[in-house]
């Protein structure tokens, strides 16, 4: 016979029982509360469509940019020259404003003032040559006729034209594409009277984009010519 009476033996086996539960539901209890965190991409609502079209806008930016910095620097090789004068006293800005006001009347052209002493000239992209030419479309005589007038008309302005391409095709070709591109435009400038110890012609090929290539849009702005103009004071 057991020496403990049953009430008791139900009593210790309840708090057994009870102690056994306890933990149990303690853990399941902790199971439910404690939050998951979600992945990241819940945190991060950019798609990666959004991240590559930033990042190919970023990149336009820089693109566009360092093109700038490098006819830049060409035009001053060409000021330092000695071929070209100087604009007395102050008077780059009232003599770069006034070649602006007159470029800005050119159909097909934009002209942006990058500083005081430099011009940038822009044309729609299919007005001066037809995709993978470079044989100046017809429009494109008349246009780059006019601005070898203005052009004439200022003759303390280094002339830098810079070819660029998409990327479609072998990047050798596009190379050789832009830079036939940039002197064909040279040329209709000389042929309009300005001197040809003022123009320089550069081709960079697909480099310097400045808009995505992954887009038809982006590629037809990146099929471009520019003319940077930049004077220097005595």
């Amino acid at each position: 016979m057991s020496a403990f009476p049953a009430s008791n033996r139900r009593l210790a086996l309840g708090v057994l029982i009870a102690g056994l539960l306890v933990p149990a539901c303690s853990t399941h209890k902790s199971a439910e509360v404690t939050p998951v965190p979600p992945p990241e991409s819940v945190y991060d609502d950019t798609t990666s469509h959004d991240k590559a079209l930033k990042g190919a806008g970023i990149g336009a930016v820089a693109g566009a940019a360092t093109a700038i910095l490098v006819g830049k620097h060409e035009a001053d090789q060409i000021l330092v020259g000695g071929v070209i004068g100087a604009v007395a006293g102050a008077g780059v800005g009232a003599y770069l404003d006034a070649q602006e006001r007159k470029i800005t009347h050119i159909p097909g052209t934009t002209v942006e003032r990058t500083d005081n002493d430099t011009l940038l000239v822009r044309f729609d992209s299919d007005v001066l040559f037809p995709v993978g030419s470079d044989r100046p479309a017809a429009q494109s005589l008349s246009t780059l006729g006019e601005l070898g007038d203005v052009l004439v008309g200022y003759p303390k302005t280094a002339v830098v034209v810079q070819g660029f391409t998409d990327s479609s095709g072998p990047s050798s070709f596009n190379q050789e594409l832009s830079e036939r591109r940039a002197y064909a435009v040279k040329d209709i400038l000389i042929q309009r009277g300005v001197d040809e110890r003022r123009i320089a012609a550069i081709g960079h090929g697909e480099s310097y984009p400045v808009a995505s290539n992954g887009f038809a849009e982006g590629r037809r702005r990146n099929r471009r010519v520019t003319i940077l103009l930049k004077s220097r004071a005595a």
